[in-house]
């Protein structure tokens, strides 16, 4: 794969993983940290203490044995507050395989977020050509997770804001349930969409808008608050809202980007469309008509 230098943009030399300025990127436990020099260390300070808190609050997956099985393991959704999040990814799952069974076979897969690599692997296994990208590589809670599948796909630890450095287009790219925690999600997508290939799909997971986000503040405010007096960091890496409003929603339309209802949640979004205060479920596709990038 055709890789941009973080640092100073020339390309990466793949035998030597340096490139022509003498900047170097290893790879460890087959995860390669493509990471300009701020922002390894910004990671560096950031990545243990967030690890820390999340183990202290029974969020990681510790059994090497749950991670082939997600998103089904019965022993994720025993975790507190994950029932939700691994329903609402089998869901994801389900849609992506929908679509992608209409496309060709092999697909050149982005996962954006890409979390465990639990999607990864998923579409990894299904004969996908799959490159999965996050800011984290924790063994159990990141991109180094990746060891405790059979399936086999590239892992690319970098500051997702910037996928220039990803310098070749990919036939599927997917937005995994992260767009709401990116500083200006309507331009983020705008900086994405030149790695969609001609006639490429981007899918984004996870929209939740909500039309009356006060309660919705406040809750986060609330998160932020706890993890800075309990473990004393931020728990955002960059300031973000972290939730979707009305406006995100014509934002993202305004893009192209066709907004659809998951059918499994028809009824929290009936539910939302009666009390506003509640989040409106959707995920969005684009597709890159273009002839040339």
């Amino acid at each position: 794969m055709p890789l941009l230098c973080p640092n100073c943009r020339t390309a990466i030399d793949t035998a030597s993983g340096a490139c022509a300025r003498g900047h170097t990127f290893a790879e460890v436990d087959g995860v390669l940290s493509l990471l300009s020099d701020g922002f390894a260390q910004r990671l560096a300070e950031y990545e243990p203490v967030l690890s820390a808190a999340r183990k202290a609050e029974g969020k990681h997956l510790l059994e090497v044995t749950d991670y082939e099985a997600l998103p089904f393991s019965p022993a994720a959704e025993t975790r507190p507050g994950m029932r939700l999040e691994w329903r609402l990814r089998r869901y994801d799952l389900a849609l992506i395989q929908r679509l992608l069974a209409d496309r060709a076979a092999q697909q050149r897969v982005l996962d954006v977020g890409a979390w465990n690599g639990w999607l990864s692997h998923r579409l990894a296994a299904a004969g996908h050509c799959v490159t999965a990208v996050d800011y984290f590589a924790d063994a159990h809670d990141g991109l180094r997770a990746r060891c405790f599948y059979r399936a086999d796909w590239r892992a690319i630890q970098m500051d997702l804001r910037d996928p220039s450095v990803l310098d070749e287009p990919f036939d599927v790219v997917v937005v995994n349930r992260c767009l709401a925690f990116f500083p200006d999600p309507a331009a983020y997508l705008e900086c994405l969409r030149p790695r969609v290939a001609p006639g490429g799909l981007l899918i984004v997971t996870g929209l939740q808008f909500y039309w009356q986000p006060a309660a919705k503040a406040r809750r986060v405010e609330a998160d932020l608050r706890h993890y800075r007096e309990r473990y004393g960091f931020d728990l955002f890496l960059f300031p973000t809202r972290g939730y979707l409003d009305r406006g995100d929603h014509a934002r993202l339309r305004a893009l192209g980007l066709r907004l659809h209802a998951y059918p499994p949640l028809w009824a929290a979004n009936l539910r939302a469309r009666i009390d506003p205060r509640r989040p409106r479920h959707a995920y969005g596709l684009w597709t890159n008509a273009g002839l040339t990038l």
